[in-house]
């Protein structure tokens, strides 16, 4: 990847200008960026930095480079977070547009649903997990078709 690496305060920025394209932060929205935020491990003060451009129409520049792997693991948290919320479009199209920011993969995406069914037997109620199951399996259909209504 080299230079081509996504940097956190852009990819932040990107979420943002995403999860206000309707001009509302629902209380969703709010908790799936405070995550975002926590993964990207973004400084005090960075996070509402870059809420307060993306407002004026700005985009935040630069950040620390996003290796691979940590790429993986944040989507994986932000899949895992949304599934365990109420799933509006808004969400969706926060996982679509990490997705193909991150470039991942069908085959990415598949080790990533495995991995989190197997938290999800591990962490939650058979009520509870015969519930995400189904999302998780209703997910992959969703998501692939926002990438394509993103830009």
């Amino acid at each position: 990847m080299g230079d081509a690496s996504p940097r956190t305060l852009e990819v932040f920025s990107d979420c943002v200008t995403v999860m206000l394209n309707d001009g509302v932060l629902t209380r969703e929205e709010r908790r799936l960026i405070s995550a975002l935020s926590r993964n990207l491990e973004l400084k005090e003060g960075e996070p509402l930095e870059v809420y307060e451009k993306v407002k004026l129409g700005e985009k935040m520049i630069g950040g620390s480079k996003i290796s691979r792997k940590k790429q993986l693991d944040i989507y994986q948290n932000l899949y895992e977070v949304a599934l365990v919320g109420a799933l509006s479009k808004d969400e969706w199209r926060i996982l679509a547009f990490l997705r193909k920011e991150f470039s991942i993969t069908d085959e990415d995406h598949d080790k990533i649903q495995n991995r989190l069914k197997n938290n999800i037997k591990e962490r939650y109620e058979p009520k509870v997990v015969e519930s995400l199951m189904k999302t998780i399996e209703d997910s992959a259909n969703t998501i692939t078709k926002m990438i394509g209504r993103l830009f």
